[in-house]
């Protein structure tokens, strides 16, 4: 009750000489004793500036975004398109090679990675399709800039070989950390990550919710090529997340992603995601 009191003052304070939006700001600090951290403003952003930004939206469109890595002179990055669907039954694997990769435009986790096209099981492949296009990620996610993503299927060339995740944490064109990622056998449950900074220096805080690495992979020598096109694609958004694909030395552009984890992605130490929270100015 003394705490609810004290909010009430300080609102009586602050809300009748500044805006309600810095009012709230600065009540915040006052009685939760910090700012807002990493998560907290992601979380922001996503409810109430990236469903109205165009551009954020083309950008999380994995059929779209194509055209803005083209439009920063960055299509050599680009995996090779084999082709786009409007709907699932326009597919024809007859036309398809026999290794590709079909997904949908819409989101996340919705991959069908096929290695031998005879192997293919294309009525359950079909089945699986069907369903996800059917499906609203922005609302299953709760990042409501996906809704307004016109859905489609693509295709693309399979990337043969292991396959490392390299996501560029980028503030305002400043790619600021970055995390190593693989999964195990395949299996996106089973993930391997480490966090560093831009120099390759190991970070000192982690996720908790994946497996840091038990072996570390090395740093690759194309570190600073990623850096160099992870700030040009950052440099239009408060925030963003450039994740790339090295595939035995040669580098792939993945995906921006704007809300990471939907803005509830669990660091530690707390103070990093505050810390974090502090590079982003809304």
């Amino acid at each position: 009750m003394r705490v609810l009191k004290g909010i009430i003052r300080l609102a009586r304070k602050t809300t009748s000489m500044i805006s309600p939006k810095l009012a709230s700001s600065i009540m915040y600090r006052k009685v939760m004793n910090r700012k807002l951290t990493f998560n907290e403003k992601i979380s922001y952003l996503k409810l109430n500036k990236y469903p109205n930004d165009k551009l954020i939206i083309q950008c999380s469109d994995k059929l779209l975004v194509r055209n803005y890595i083209e439009s920063k002179g960055l299509s050599e990055y680009l995996v090779k398109l084999i082709s786009s669907y409007d709907s699932v039954d326009n597919i024809d694997f007859d036309k398809l090679p026999n290794k590709f990769v079909l997904k949908c435009n819409h989101g996340c986790g919705y991959n069908i990675l096929c290695k031998d096209k005879n192997a293919l099981n294309k009525e359950l492949t079909l089945k699986k399709l069907r369903k996800w296009i059917r499906e609203d990620f922005g609302l299953v996610s709760s990042e409501p800039h996906y809704s307004k993503i016109k859905r489609r299927v693509i295709c693309e060339e399979y990337l043969e070989d292991d396959i490392l995740d390299y996501k560029f944490f980028c503030f305002e064109g400043v790619p600021k950390f970055f995390y190593i990622a693989q999964n195990v056998e395949g299996d996106f449950h089973n993930l391997q990550q480490d966090f560093y900074y831009p120099n390759g220096e190991l970070a000192d805080f982690y996720r908790t919710d994946h497996n840091r690495f038990s072996t570390r992979p090395n740093i690759p020598s194309n570190l600073n090529e990623m850096l160099n096109i992870a700030s040009i694609l950052s440099r239009d958004f408060e925030f963003v997340r450039v994740d790339l694909f090295n595939v035995s030395g040669k580098i792939y552009f993945s995906e921006l992603t704007f809300s990471p984890c939907s803005g509830f992605m669990p660091i530690e130490p707390i103070e990093k995601d505050v810390e974090f929270g502090n590079l982003i100015k809304i």
